[in-house]
């Protein structure tokens, strides 16, 4: 159910460089609930009280939680959602709207692998969270790419959900990285991952769905992967961040 209301910020981190990760407050109504994966709308202040600017995040938190709507956001230089996230402090009241998006899983035969690049993670730790959350019997595969290990952060979250759930298993890309000493991470991008999956399966990758969420180019370019790979566009589910 798709509703507007004054969400109140009750925690936020910042994560690396550019990268915060914001709590709110949910809605009073009680029956109010978003799919994971989904977005919500923030309405950003503008010269006209009554035209807000509208900037879409992804939610990164599950509908499991019960305490607060999470986000994981990155901040683009004089970007005008950008600098009111920047300034935004405990207790500022933020106008939400939502949920919105079809960015959710979608119940199959195969098992999912997840493909995201930067704050692309975001509704992947939603759906992953709440198909760990829910006893999902899927065998959950995550490639999550950055430029370098010093941007990555979430990581104590995924690995205490792969200790807890032998059904989930993660690999972090490192497309820059020079050295990669940690036996978490691999050298490349997040396709070179996915072969090296597949290799070790001896599995054509026809036999999984596939959900991708990043920059336009990153998805592009992981559809097109998967195109050459003889996998069916049915079973590509993709959000782009432009």
């Amino acid at each position: 159910m798709l509703i507007t209301y004054p969400a109140k910020l009750i925690k936020k981190t910042q994560l690396n460089e550019h990268v915060y990760y914001l709590s709110c407050t949910l809605p009073d109504d009680e029956n109010w609930t978003y799919v994971a994966g989904q977005y919500m709308i923030f309405h950003v202040p503008s010269e006209d009280p009554m035209k807000p600017v509208r900037r879409l995040y992804s939610i990164a938190s599950a509908p499991v939680n019960k305490t607060s709507l999470d986000f994981i956001i990155e901040l683009v230089p004089n970007g005008m959602g950008s600098n009111y996230i920047e300034n935004l402090v405990y207790g500022d009241v933020v106008t939400l709207q939502g949920p919105a998006g079809l960015f959710t899983y979608k119940p199959s035969v195969r098992d999912p692998i997840f493909l995201a690049t930067g704050t692309g993670i975001a509704p992947m730790y939603s759906i992953i969270t709440d198909l760990l959350a829910t006893k999902s019997e899927k065998q959950l595969q995550l490639f999550w790419g950055m430029k370098y290990a010093k941007e990555l952060y979430l990581v104590d979250g995924f690995e205490t959900l792969a200790k807890e759930h032998d059904n989930f298993t993660f690999t972090l890309c490192l497309s820059q990285e020079e050295a990669v000493n940690d036996a978490r991470c691999i050298k490349g991008r997040i396709t070179h991952g996915l072969n090296n999956l597949l290799s070790n399966f001896h599995s054509p990758a026809s036999n999984f769905d596939y959900y991708l969420c990043g920059g336009k180019e990153m998805v592009e370019s992981v559809r097109l992967f998967l195109s050459e790979n003889n996998v069916p566009k049915e079973q590509v589910y993709f959000e782009k961040f432009t």
